[in-house]
């Protein structure tokens, strides 16, 4: 929604997109692979997504949700790059066509 509805937001911008997906996949897998799945590792692995995208400046909302279904999937070191990583690549072409073939819109407004 943030990409299509708001492209000018800082929120949606790719480093955020990227970044955010990314390091909240990677929590999600080291979490797995550390403490399990159980509903303490899903509300610590949100809330550690948060903090790190937000000490990284790549804060995206949609990356907590990414850490969760991660969490709540069990999942191992592939969900980085599938679904996550070609999910984000095909979400940030799509952001780049119809934003910018509407005339009063410019996505990206910064790259990183």
């Amino acid at each position: 929604m943030l990409l299509f509805a708001v492209p000018d937001a800082p929120l949606s911008q790719p480093r955020n997109l990227i970044g955010g997906h990314l390091i909240s996949a990677t929590i999600a897998v080291i979490l797995v692979a550390t403490l399990g799945t159980n509903f303490f590792t899903i509300g610590f692995s949100v809330g550690l997504s948060i903090f790190v995208m937000y000490w990284t400046h790549t804060l995206h909302p949609p990356g907590g949700a990414t850490a969760m279904i991660g969490v709540l999937g069990g999942v191992g070191a592939d969900f980085i790059l599938f679904p996550v990583l070609i999910g984000v690549l095909i979400l940030l072409v799509n952001a780049l066509v119809i934003n910018n073939l509407v005339h009063h819109r410019k996505y990206p407004v910064v790259w990183f």
